[in-house]
């Protein structure tokens, strides 16, 4: 395995303890870790920070891949962990369904760039995932140990590789007779000799040729190469503070020391900063410091939530800021309804003048939201269940939803929604789809017990609901 990112360190350390063999180690990683890793050799799969560094993703070969995310699955029980449907860089044979869409051999459906006709047989390579849904670029594919080589496309080189080395690459890729063929150097071509590299890319030429000889007389969709499994793992916040206490084993690190690394470099040196002296203080006063700066990052008049799901998407939602407590920090965040159509779960129009209170308390795994007509009287309650909220600066809270809901409205009175979806869930660990549907039965429960005052009272019991779930899902249990 490679390890890269503001993860790095705690990963690794989880690694090793496993049993799991860490190669191409920065300079850092094997100052902390000694012959525990090492700072050469290929890998075999990498794990690296998602752009917004909320958590990791996961690419390789699908046996290493599998065992990480097993490793994952145990150690970090509340994040999902999303594997892509198809695998990266593999060739399939598809049938054309519509414009742009195909059918892959397992009957899912694909994205195709570019045109075809429907009903049309083309060879086809998986190049990204948008929602979950795998995007194909037409051509054949294959992929080695040190480079890539895709049909139609441009030589290029890995950006980890630079200097003179880039160079001969490219030189070598040129000479080599690939006509019609782009090869892509990977980064592990840096620790290969010349020699190795031509013979890949020799056995790559053949399989090539191989494939799109197989593409011409196959007639029905087909997996004609072999790609990469591509693993998206969102860190929800109770295991971003329990890589702190991994980390923790091999250096000084505070407490929200992932969760301020993944709000930016303006964070990220504070807690470096407060590291530095972490000896002369508790980590209870480290915590507050570092949850203290964080929290000023929400107290604005205005508010963005970034709602994902586990499958990817992210659902933007924005308003006025109002601060109703300190201690704990509870934002009310306040938006009109425009648009046409019904409010999700609750199967009940949005109308002109129609407002929205959403309840915003950190480290709540829930998000209690309240509609109102325009005259003030309250149409619908609609609680989210979530992975705790997070600071996501600037200006913004940030969590992954965990599918299952509890809904209130007049006609329809109160109900727990989408429950199968979260029991079906594969991108939840068993351990935390309990979690999630005692939480959901627990926020059932409350708003039974407080019904009558539902529609005369609804902030107050909202925020008074955010409080008591955050008690219970830390482990003290219901209460009144």
């Amino acid at each position: 395995m490679r390890v890269k990112g503001i993860y790095s360190t705690a990963l690794t350390e989880l690694l090793v303890e496993n049993g799991v063999t860490v190669v191409d180690a920065s300079p850092q990683l094997k100052a902390r870790f000694g012959d525990s890793v090492s700072s050469r050799g290929v890998a075999l799969a990498t794990i690296k920070d998602r752009e917004d560094r909320r958590g990791v993703v996961i690419l390789g070969r699908k046996d290493v891949v599998e065992r990480i995310t097993t490793i994952f699955r145990n150690a970090l029980q509340l994040s999902p962990i999303a594997v892509m449907p198809g695998e990266l860089y593999a060739t399939y044979v598809c049938r054309v369904v519509g414009e742009r869409t195909v059918e892959l051999p397992d009957g899912s459906i694909g994205l195709l760039e570019g045109e075809a006709r429907v009903g049309e047989l083309v060879p086809a390579h998986i190049v990204s995932f948008r929602e979950g849904r795998p995007v194909l670029k037409k051509g054949v594919a294959v992929v080695g140990t040190y480079a890539r080589l895709v049909e139609g496309q441009l030589h290029g080189v890995s950006e980890h590789i630079r200097g003179p080395q880039r160079t001969t690459l490219l030189s070598l890729a040129e000479k080599t007779g690939l006509e019609g063929w782009g090869v892509r150097w990977r980064s592990s071509a840096r620790w290969a000799k010349l020699s190795e590299l031509n013979a890949e890319l020799q056995k790559l030429k053949g399989l090539a040729e191989k494939a799109r000889e197989a593409a011409r007389t196959l007639d029905h969709p087909a997996k004609i190469t072999d790609g990469e499994i591509l693993v998206f793992v969102p860190f929800a916040l109770d295991d971003k503070r329990l890589l702190d206490h991994v980390r923790a084993r091999r250096m000084a690190t505070v407490p929200y020391h992932h969760l301020a690394k993944a709000c930016g470099e303006r964070f990220s040196a504070l807690v470096d900063a407060l590291e530095g002296f972490s000896e002369r203080r508790t980590d209870e006063q480290l915590s507050n410091r570092v949850l203290e700066i964080l929290e000023s990052e929400v107290k604005g008049e205005r508010l963005r939530i970034f709602h994902e799901t586990p499958g990817g998407k992210v659902v933007e939602i924005e308003g006025a800021a109002e601060v109703a407590s300190g201690k704990p920090l509870i934002v009310k965040l306040q938006r009109k309804i425009s648009g046409k159509g019904v409010y999700d779960g609750l199967a009940l129009e949005k109308e002109e003048g129609d407002t929205a209170i959403s309840v915003i308390v950190l480290g709540s795994y829930v998000l209690p939201h309240a509609y109102f007509s325009a005259a003030g009287e309250l149409k619908g309650l609609y609680v989210n269940v979530n992975t705790p909220i997070e600071p996501r600066p600037p200006s913004a809270v940030w969590y992954v939803d965990a599918y299952v809901d509890v809904v209130w409205s007049r006609e329809q009175g109160l109900r727990i929604v989408d429950l199968e979806e979260l029991r079906d869930s594969r991108v939840f660990s068993n351990s935390a789809i309990s979690k999630f549907e005692a939480i959901a039965q627990e926020v059932f429960r409350i708003l039974k017990d407080n019904e009558r005052i539902l529609a005369t009272e609804p902030l107050a019991l909202l925020t008074d609901l955010t409080i008591k779930i955050n008690f219970f899902a830390s482990g003290g249990g219901a209460r009144g």
